[in-house]
């Protein structure tokens, strides 16, 4: 038997095991731009919830006085159902945990705005970010910088 037969590998560290989890981002963003594993997944939304009626009911498991889920239950609907788009990556959970950590210190970081004062602009993921001249040489040898005008 193949380690893939054993379980599903991690995206991130490449790990192989039964119990994986799935990052969803959605942030009307070109995600492969990062050029990172992403997926596709969509998911539908019913803004008029009223039109929603029970399908079937959530699998459950006793455990004490309380219930597990072991499979959500379904709906079925009469109205409108909107997709939603989402990237996602299967990870395992110690890699879930490190990118957890990453949205709280990106959260938590002051905000870096500062005026260079070059009127050189660059698109970095996705926002106009202005860089020096030394930064746009470095990362552009062989371009001339176009520069906004003062005050634009």
């Amino acid at each position: 038997m193949s380690d893939e037969e054993h379980g599903e590998k991690c995206q991130r560290c490449g790990e192989v095991g039964e119990d994986r989890r799935t990052l969803r981002m959605d942030c009307f963003y070109a995600m492969e731009e990062l050029k990172l594993p992403f997926e596709r997944e969509t998911w539908f939304d019913a803004p008029d919830t009223s039109k929603l009626k029970k399908a079937k009911d959530p699998l459950e498991l006793p455990l004490g006085d309380k219930k597990i889920n072991i499979t959500a239950g379904s709906v079925t609907t009469e109205g409108e159902l909107i997709p939603k788009a989402f990237y996602i990556l299967r990870v395992c959970k110690d890699c879930r945990a490190t990118w957890m950590s990453a949205i709280q210190r990106w959260f938590n970081e002051p905000q870096m705005h500062h005026e260079v004062g070059s009127g050189i602009f660059v698109r970095r993921n996705g926002a106009n970010v202005e860089v020096t001249e030394e930064e746009f040489r470095r990362m552009n040898p062989d371009r001339e910088p176009v520069r906004a005008p003062r005050g634009e």
